[in-house]
């Protein structure tokens, strides 16, 4: 081993040493466990620089320790490198006080008063299967504005309020829920639709549309759903009811005047829920502005939202001693909307043709439409099925279970508004446990990073900058790869997004030394969006050609990059503390220094 390889050894153990003693950010200081140093090869041609460590990373002392860690373990793998090969070290997003969050009670709440008061109940959340539940609020944050970009955050079909819509204000890295996974305010697309934080169950969504399909309607102004039946459905009518609980549905019966030639008057039977912004979202889908089928229901209609509109709209033709041919009718609906119809019948294994604003089936498939709706049909309307399959398959009504709310997602509205004056340039975030993420009046919203992670303060990145470019210039590595949006911009000192430069490698001067700087995504924001694990996938197969190219030259007055010598664990130890305070764990230090 070469006299220049121990010195940069010994002096990357005094840096380390200054930084577990550092005092510099108080808050910081009184909170850790212990100062997250770096792990790995400290002769590493290849170093990774992440954001911040989090709650894990602090108790354990080492970088990546989580699930973010076990899959940069696995990148690594497949390119046949293991953390023992790098150096991984960190540097070291957010609403406006009055962004709503939704309580586990469905109330609402200011963000800043939920942070000021240290809120430790619960929030209204979305887990990894789309449904709406309360989750624990763990962590409290309040960071300054800096230089970061603001936006108004909503969807089209939110709350009005005056002339504007009810929405918040953030920061453009703050990630918020989209069909696409989370996505940055900053990167959002105009064509993204946004988890609204409103949802039906599973069955009251189906139930809905279905109904939608059929009789129903849902009015503009209210967002709230009439259906009417005649006297003689009264029960299909409270059946329907009973379902859609969750909506505080109301039943009328009324007299309603006859068509010419008729009885004079003859029931109905009305049903009408509450106001739901769930249910303006769907309006939004199904009318144009008169009513009209939405294209996504070529791909979801499913047997028990089929089942309501043919109970709604359909019926079964009997004609001794021909077979019963089932019909629906479609009255209203343009030659577009039919065809979306007979696609979303198509995947069901139901093909039929449309004709004099009529759906229509042959035998074999009138007898399986019917096999098919018969599990969600009650005795009430079963005449409304093929006589063979009504003896023989039975109402279940265990497949109209509501479950849990799921999530819908509407069309975002955006808009920048940075260059707004404001008096109040402190934003705030919360830590929510388990999902990650909480409900607001403008959108599903992640925490800042998982809990207890956030971004730095600016007097916080200004202390823990030099022993980062301390430990550049002491490592020598060749490339450095920048984990994330933070990690990219601070070493580039440029705003560009992690979403436009992920996979581009360029040559930057990082303090004293020109390095190969390659953005990728951070491996927390694939797992929380897993589209984007095979991006990150992509980019980390180009490190060994990036690796295998000659060191960039460096600036007059630069050392020359050292050739990495093999280690022992003999070099491991770590120095001895000067000040008489207790030592840490030497296998802690030991892993921080990462001299294998």
């Amino acid at each position: 081993m070469t006299e220049t390889t121990n010195e940069r050894r010994e002096a990357l153990k005094a840096v380390y040493q200054q930084a577990r003693d550092c005092q510099k950010c108080p808050q910081l200081a009184a909170t850790r466990t212990t100062v997250v140093f770096g792990s790995g090869n400290a002769d590493a041609d290849l170093m990774f620089v992440g954001e911040a460590p989090g709650r894990t990373e602090d108790e354990q002392g080492i970088p990546f320790v989580g699930r973010a860690g076990k899959l940069l373990d696995e990148l690594l793998e497949g390119i046949g490198l293991a953390r023992r090969d790098v150096f991984v070290a960190n540097v070291l997003k957010c609403l406006r006080y009055d962004a709503l969050v939704q309580l586990g009670d469905g109330s609402w709440e200011r963000i800043g008063r939920l942070v000021r008061t240290g809120y430790a109940g619960t929030v209204m959340s979305v887990d990894d299967r789309g449904h709406l539940v309360p989750r624990r609020v763990t962590g409290w944050h309040a960071t300054p504005l800096g230089d970061r970009s603001v936006y108004r955050l909503t969807y089209r079909s939110a709350k009005n309020v005056g002339t504007s819509r009810t929405g918040i204000q953030l920061t453009g890295d703050h990630p918020v829920l989209t069909e696409r996974g989370y996505v940055p305010v900053e990167d959002l697309r105009a064509d993204d639709r946004i988890a609204t934080g409103q949802g039906l169950s599973a069955l009251a969504r189906d139930v809905v549309c279905g109904t939608l399909l059929g009789d129903g309607s849902i009015r503009g102004a209210s967002a709230c759903m009439t259906m009417s039946h005649s006297a003689d459905q009264a029960a299909y009518a409270r059946f329907k009811m009973e379902l859609l609980g969750e909506l505080s549905p109301r039943v009328q019966e009324l007299e309603v005047a006859a068509v010419a030639g008729g009885p004079r008057t003859y029931g109905v039977v009305q049903v009408r829920t509450l106001t739901h912004r769930a249910l303006g979202t769907l309006r939004r889908d199904f009318y144009r502005p008169t009513k009209v089928v939405p294209e996504w229901i070529a791909e979801e209609l499913n047997a028990r939202m089929l089942a309501f509109w043919f109970m709604d709209d359909g019926y079964m033709r009997h004609r001794p001693p021909r077979q019963p041919l089932a019909e629906i009718a479609t009255v209203g609906f343009s030659d577009d909307d039919l065809q979306v119809l007979l696609r979303g019948l198509q995947q069901l294994g139901l093909p039929g043709k449309a004709s004099r604003r009529r759906l229509y089936f042959d035998v074999p498939t009138s007898r399986r439409l019917s096999a098919v709706i018969a599990p969600y049909v009650p005795p009430s309307m079963r005449y409304k099925l093929h006589p063979e399959v009504e003896a023989r398959i039975c109402f279940d009504p265990g497949l109209l279970q509501p479950g849990p709310p799921q999530v819908v997602y509407d069309e975002v509205e955006i808009e920048d508004i940075t260059d707004r004056p404001r008096n109040d340039r402190t934003f705030f975030c919360i830590d929510v446990e388990g999902t990650h993420n909480f409900v607001t009046s403008g959108g599903v919203v992640h925490n800042c990073r998982p809990p207890d992670n956030r971004d730095p303060h600016p007097a916080e990145i200004e202390h823990c900058q030099d022993y980062l470019l301390r430990q550049v210039e002491l490592i020598q590595p060749r490339v450095i790869c920048t984990l994330g949006n933070f990690a990219t911009k601070l070493l580039r000192g440029d705003p560009t997004g992690i979403t436009r430069l992920h996979g581009r490698p360029e040559v930057r001067v990082i303090g004293a030394r020109a390095v190969r700087l390659y953005p990728v995504f951070h491996p927390a924001a694939a797992l929380y969006t897993p589209a984007n694990v095979e991006l990150l996938r992509a980019d980390f197969f180009r490190l060994p050609e990036l690796l295998a190219m000659d060191p960039p030259p460096q600036p007059v007055g630069a050392d020359e990059p050292v050739i990495p010598v093999p280690h022992t664990e003999d070099d491991l130890a770590p120095a001895t503390r000067a000040a008489p305070e207790p030592e840490p764990d030497p296998d802690v230090a030991a892993a921080q220094l990462g001299l294998f």
